[in-house]
């Protein structure tokens, strides 16, 4: 028997196994499988996906798809672009990856996210087609997601890349507009130590004569080179569209609508105000006319862990899932336009792999005012050996970690959490509840 062959069988009899507790169906023991899965399968690559989505008729599950990808910022431009589509009175279907704090999260119908039923539905259905096809757990996400958004005939699918671009599961359907946020240095062990290397993985996703939009202020040549090769109509922050803001309370917008350049003023300054101006670009690129009353709802368009401010037992709460250099830096620029309080205390936790060194140092504050703590999963970790190096405590334990915060603030004080999407989402579950 051949080695791939042998790999199958193995596959299948530890996938036939880990099925047999699902008669319940229910989520958790979807999830539990799926897990294992990922664990026990082989690398592949999304031609494997697209022949399960080929035969579960997945190719083109909504009249029109945007596909979002970068390194940050992606979920905040997915949620903007699905109010704002939402706006014109259609149905829109949205991913979002990963989850902070219940997966339901990663699939939204009309801004809401949808029932355990409906997910393990789906799960039923493209396990009913897979076969011997091996499918990690953003694979099965993605192509859950799609199910559904074709059960439920959306106008729109919106969806947002998991890592990288080039290999992404997303990379199935057919789109009409593509997005890259932002690239910076991030998940360097998957792809690549520069950003050129980077870029490459993030610009997979462009597609013959698709439109890009793209959002970095840093035109990285591969990217623009890779539009050009395509045929690609490019639009590019600075030169097609931009955001400015005059002051804390001042934030203007303007975007290219066909040979037009239009601006406009937002009546008060969004959280995230690059998400904006990417998703209003994307609306004109689709060919929706864009005005003044478009923009009315910016300011209160928000996702959990997203530069959200909490107030808990007398403190503000800042929680945000920023987990590089490049986001804390975004970050730590914003806060002064969202509270005059300054930062108290910083709880800090993310995953291996990541530029701890560079972190802390976008962080600017001193040692003692921050506060580690461990990360779960594969890929968590403490940073204990770091921490020691830099002179900061570190309290694996998140309950206590938290007590430590409370009891070293007072009220008024502002404590930023920040970090993976694990601490954000389990921090959140006692401060925002």
């Amino acid at each position: 028997m051949s080695r791939t062959k042998l790999l199958s069988s193995k596959y299948l009899a530890q996938r036939e196994t880990a099925l047999a507790p699902l008669g319940s169906v229910k989520l958790e023991s979807w999830l539990n499988w799926i897990e294992l899965a990922q664990r026990t399968g082989r690398k592949r690559s999304w031609f494997q996906v697209a022949s399960v989505a080929r035969r579960m008729g997945l190719l083109q599950p909504a009249p029109r798809t945007v596909v979002v990808a970068g390194t940050n910022g992606k979920g905040t431009s997915v949620c903007f672009i699905e109010q704002l589509l939402l706006a014109q009175g259609v149905r829109v279907g949205s991913t979002y990856s990963p989850h902070l704090q219940r997966y339901n999260e990663r699939v939204r119908v009309n801004g809401r996210e949808v029932s355990d039923g409906e997910i393990v539905s789906a799960f039923e259905a493209i396990h009913d087609v897979q076969d011997d096809v091996q499918l990690s757990y953003h694979d099965y996400a993605t192509l859950a997601s799609l199910w559904i958004f074709k059960q439920h005939r959306v106008d729109f699918a919106v969806l947002e890349v998991g890592v990288g671009g080039r290999y992404d599961a997303t990379n199935v359907v057919r789109r009409d507009v593509n997005v890259i946020t932002t690239i910076a240095m991030d998940h360097q062990d998957m792809l690549g130590s520069d950003l050129e290397t980077i870029a490459w993985e993030k610009v997979g996703i462009a597609r013959c004569g698709v439109p890009l939009v793209y959002g970095d202020s840093k035109r990285v040549p591969t990217v623009i080179g890779r539009a050009r090769v395509l045929n690609c109509p490019i639009l590019k922050r600075g030169s097609d569209f931009e955001y400015r803001l005059p002051s804390q309370k001042q934030c203007s917008v303007s975007i290219r609508h066909g040979v037009k350049k239009l601006r406009f003023e937002v009546p008060r300054v969004p959280m995230h105000p690059l998400s904006l101006v990417l998703a209003v670009q994307v609306l004109a690129t689709l060919g929706f006319d864009v005005s003044d009353s478009v923009l009315e709802r910016a300011h209160t368009m928000q996702l959990p862990g997203r530069i959200e401010l909490v107030n808990h037992r007398g403190r503000n709460w800042l929680l945000d899932v920023a987990h590089n250099p490049d986001a804390i830096n975004y970050l730590m620029r914003f806060i002064p336009k969202l509270t005059s309080h300054g930062i108290a205390k910083v709880l800090l936790g993310t995953l291996k792999h990541k530029d701890f060194s560079g972190i802390i140092d976008a962080l600017k504050t001193t040692p003692d005012r921050i506060l580690v703590t461990a990360t779960q999963g594969r890929r968590g970790t403490t940073w204990t050996g770091l921490c020691t190096e830099f002179g900061i405590q570190c309290i694996e334990d998140l309950d206590l970690a938290y007590q430590k915060l409370v009891a070293d603030t007072v009220s008024g004080d502002l404590i930023l959490v920040v970090g993976s999407f694990d601490v954000v989402g389990r921090l959140r579950t006692k401060v925002a509840s």
